[in-house]
């Protein structure tokens, strides 16, 4: 017997992108379901209180997902929308990521204030970013690169920039999509110079998992083609050990009958890499993303690479 709940509740971040990317998902679950109502509730998580602090000092994973847990939890709401890049690599038993819908571009990009390329920049230029991840790729194109963090969103990192804080900072092409901010496409970093987050440039939605009304309701919008790309990028997650805080990076996508992954694990101490790119069975993505993280935590072994390190 169906359900007769009519609302849904939907848990997100208080950000303008985190909304921005709720209310998109919400206006693509109501056009397959007209009959429910959804309502966005926003919740604050660590990661948006703390902001004078890297996240990657931060000695926990889920800083931006634990409380849409909460609440979801405690009955204040039934669903969470996610960046999936931010999820930890082992969701709580009580819960399942559900749906995934259609995934926005997943590159990143440079921003520079005067429109400088990657190559033309000075030489010991400053690039803000705190992610280790970026930090090992482009310290392999630009050896003279200048770390220095950055934290906020998107409008106050690029005020930061154009305020001469930063010769460049690195953002998420997605996240400006999102929020319709303009870019140069030459400033998109190809796939082969930058390997994005893992999950990078998907959604997903949470539900409790014993929850059959919301599971329904959200698998109306689930695209195959970016779960099975995501799912094949978070076996390789969970088997190598590591999420945002260290130095990995995964990104799948289909050709032809494959899903070709490249992957890669860096050192954030001596900035040496390993990188992969396979070809994964569409039968077996998952086994065969573990097989590769096996292969690849030998070879760090082997070449004295610590991607625990940063």
């Amino acid at each position: 017997m169906m359900s007769k709940r009519r609302v849904i509740r939907v848990a997100t971040r208080p950000s303008l992108l985190a909304k921005r990317q709720t209310e998109q998902t919400v206006a693509l679950l109501k056009s397959k379901n007209p009959e429910v109502d959804f309502e966005i509730k926003t919740f604050s998580t660590k990661g948006d209180l703390v902001l004078d602090r890297s996240l990657t000092q931060f000695g926990t994973t889920g800083l931006f997902v634990k409380e849409l847990e909460m609440a979801m939890l405690n009955g204040e709401a039934d669903i969470a929308v996610h960046s999936l890049k931010d999820v930890p690599s082992m969701t709580p038993t009580q819960f399942c990521l559900h749906a995934y819908p259609k995934r926005e571009k997943a590159q990143d990009v440079l921003l520079t204030r005067h429109g400088e390329k990657l190559e033309d920049l000075k030489e010991g230029f400053v690039l803000g970013t705190g992610s280790p991840r970026r930090r090992v790729q482009i310290a392999q194109l630009r050896p003279d690169v200048i770390f220095k963090d950055i934290r906020g969103n998107i409008d106050t990192r690029i005020k930061k920039l154009h305020n001469g804080e930063y010769d460049a900072i690195i953002l998420a092409a997605a996240g400006m999509n999102r929020l319709d901010i303009a870019f140069d496409i030459n400033s998109v970093i190809s796939l082969d110079d930058m390997v994005p987050a893992i999950g990078q440039g998907a959604i997903a939605i949470e539900c409790l998992k014993n929850d059959d009304f919301s599971k329904d309701i959200v698998s109306s919008i689930n695209d195959y083609d970016t779960e099975k790309a995501v799912l094949a990028e978070r076996a390789f997650m969970r088997e190598i050990e590591g999420g945002c805080k260290f130095p990995l990076a995964a990104h799948a996508i289909y050709e032809g009958d494959k899903l070709k992954m490249t992957a890669l694990v860096g050192d954030g101490k001596s900035m040496k890499q390993i990188k992969h790119t396979v070809f994964l069975d569409i039968l077996n993505t998952e086994k065969e993303s573990i097989e590769l993280a096996k292969v690849m935590k030998q070879e760090c072994k082997d070449k004295d690479i610590n991607y625990h390190l940063f």
